[in-house]
Formats: structure tokens, sequence, C-alpha cells
């Protein structure tokens, strides 16, 4: 299904196939805090002889776990998400919900019962809020999870989204994801914190004691920690599939307006040490809390398809010992680094020309995907902009 009214022409799954089973974890229902006595199921599709749905994200986040820890990893991610609060406007439109900017009190203490029942109703449901606060742009928050098993880190997401639109509605406001909702505006990005443990998740692989690591002057880690050998290969896995990871990772004509220079978002395939300009990050937090920052999602990916792909790039990565570049240590935008694809049909391509990729996410659904998305470029090209129309229609 497209994200407007219709179907794809010739879909993987059509009119004329069968039903499909969604089958719930063996978990109590997730209390929904919005909603008096309502729980929420989250659930994997299967057809109705049990066997896998090819089309289930969820399942695929699951089987790529599965693999990991096969291989005596299991995977713990932790996620940052930005999003835009809107107040209506007196012409029946919407506008940014405050104008302050980034870390603003001012902006806490205006959505301070909001940001309550934010809080409150994640921590009901289960899912740990360990931050909110005001981002770089008027009305742009950001709110981080605590660290945990992917599947479940997804479902919080997915348990985000829903939450905030239906508790901010309740104040007569409007909450976004969408990844550049104004021109010129710093975007909403999805920072996924990605680390890999021993089975008895006493011993984090990435954590190493010797210190090889040039971090930024006013950058303190740890004396003594730096980054393994497993973690120099899940870096470099990423790195190696970032242009095939960037169609899922940034799934929508819009998200191309976020990867832009000049920005804090990355433009450029490189990684470095608490380097923001990168599209991956080794925060200074080294020892038991080593992860890698990958920058490169935003907030209308879906998150079981992008962690999944994540993974699976790190899992590459370690089986095949992979080694990454240098470091960098200045701005990645501005060095020769290359440069990740520039719009959602460059990505697609570079999607099916990823071997990785394509079997970890199966044929059908590949197939399904790169349609739905070419089909969403399409009509994008066939809508003339406002711009356009101020740009061209007078020059020519």
């Amino acid at each position: 299904m497209t994200l407007e009214p219709g179907l794809l022409e010739n879909p993987s799954y059509g009119p004329e196939s069968g039903d499909v089973v969604a089958v719930p974890d063996a978990t109590p229902p997730t209390p929904v805090g919005w909603r008096n006595g309502v729980g929420l199921a989250f659930a994997d599709l299967r057809h109705v002889d049990g066997t896998p749905f090819d089309l289930c994200s969820r399942s695929v986040l699951n089987r790529v776990t599965d693999t990991l820890e096969a291989a005596g990893y299991v995977p713990q991610v932790g996620i940052e998400l930005e999003f835009s609060l809107l107040r209506p406007t007196e012409d029946g439109s919407f506008e940014p919900f405050n104008d302050r900017s980034s870390y603003d009190m001012d902006a806490i203490d205006q959505a301070a019962d909001l940001i309550e029942d934010w809080t409150e109703t994640m921590g009901v449901a289960g899912f740990d809020v360990t931050c909110i606060h005001q981002e770089s742009q008027p009305g742009q928050y950001e709110i981080t999870f605590e660290h945990g098993d992917p599947v479940e880190i997804a479902d919080g997401v997915i348990f985000f989204r829903q939450m905030l639109k239906s508790v901010s509605r309740r104040y007569r406001l409007k909450a976004s994801m969408m990844p550049v909702p104004y021109t010129g505006a710093d975007a909403n990005g999805m920072h996924v914190h990605l680390s890999l443990w021993d089975t008895a998740l006493e011993m984090n692989t990435f954590a190493a004691e010797t210190n090889n690591l040039q971090f930024p002057s006013g950058t303190y880690p740890a004396d003594g920690a730096g980054l393994s050998a497993v973690a120099r290969h899940a870096i470099a896995g990423p790195l190696e599939h970032a242009n095939a990871l960037t169609a899922i990772c940034a799934p929508t004509v819009n998200s191309y307006r976020r990867l832009r220079p000049g920005s804090w978002a990355p433009t450029s395939i490189a990684w470095g040490p608490d380097n923001r300009s990168t599209v991956l990050r080794i925060p200074p937090h080294l020892g038991a809390g080593t992860r890698l920052e990958f920058r490169l999602p935003d907030t209308s990916c879906n998150p079981y398809l992008a962690l999944a792909v994540i993974l699976a790039a790190g899992g590459d990565g370690i089986e095949d010992r992979l080694e990454p570049p240098e470091p960098t240590t200045g701005n990645a935008q501005r060095g020769r680094h290359e440069r990740l694809p520039q719009t959602l049909w460059a990505a697609l391509d570079r999607l099916e020309a990823d071997g990785l990729l394509s079997r970890e996410l199966g044929e059908t659904l590949l197939e399904s995907f790169v349609k739905l998305k070419r089909n969403e470029f399409g009509r994008y090209q066939e809508a003339v902009s406002e711009w356009e129309r101020e740009t061209y229609l007078d020059a020519f």
C-alpha cells in the first residue's frame, strides 16, 4: 500500500492473495495510556499455515538478531528521536510550537505538561525515557530511550509515534516526524546507538583497553580505553554498505532535504571520534559504554528495517573482518569522502545492487519496497512545486 490512497500495479500482495495472520508476542499487551482499558499487542505477520510472511519487517529484524546471537553477539540498541511540535494558526495552518532553539529551558517550561504526559505514557507502556530536550529548530524536540533489545526498541519507536500524535492532539497540537517540515530548517533524525555484547550480557565486545583513538579537544574518553577489533569490523560494514543503507534509512523524497551540506546530518561516507559530521560517530563514553552511533536514519524510516540492515551490515563487517578507513577528525562534509546518494531514486539503485541487503531483506520484500518507493518518487516528479513556479515561470 502506498502512502496515498490506491494500490501499486501488480503488487507482491494483491487482491488475489489469501489472508495474513498477526501472531502476537507471548507477553501481556502494552497499556495504551491515553485510552482507558486498551492494550496494544506487537505481532509478527504469518501466512494462515504458520509460515513466515515475506513482507513482515519485524520478522526481518528478528531473523537478523537471531543470526548475530548465533555468532555469539547480543546486540543492544539505543535511539534518539527528533520530531516537530506544531500549533494551529488563525488561518487553519500550523506553525512551530515555540520560537526557541537548542537546549532552551523556556521551551521545556512551555511544554512541561505535555512532556510529562509523553514520559508517563511511555513509562506505563514499559519504555524508559532517559531525556527530552529542545533541539536546534523552533518547535523541535528530541527524546531518547533506554537501550535494549533491537526488536523491543523498534517496537518502542512505533509505539512512540502513535502516542506522540495521539497525546499531542489532546492539547490541540500536531506532532510530526516528517524529516524536513520547513525550508532551510535542520531536520528530524533517528540516531541509532549500537553495541554488541557476549551472550551473558556481561562484556561489551566493542570495548578495548588500548587507547587507539584521537578525540577532539575538550572530549575526555575513559583513560586507557579504545575500540576492539570487533568494533572496527562493525564500523567497516555499514560504511561499506552505506549507499544501499541510505534507501532504507532515508526512505522518502523529503529525506534528502536533510542529507545536505551545512546541516547536522551526514552527507559523506566517513567515521570519526565524537564527530557529528560523519555517518558513523564514536561517542566518547568508552569502556563498558563503548558504542557506535549511526547518524544516517531519519524519523520517517521503518525502524524494524533500518535496525535490521544496520545490524546486518555490521555483522557482515565482522564476518569478513573488514577494516575501516582512517577516522575523520575534520568536517567530513568538506573532505574528499564519497558522497551519499542525493535522491531517493539513486539510493534505490544502490540498494538493488547490494547483494548483502538484498539477501537479508529477501527478494519479495526488496522488490515491494523498491516498487513502492519508485512509485512515490514518480508522484513527486509529477507535482510542480511553488518554488519551481516562482523561479522559472517568468524567467523563460
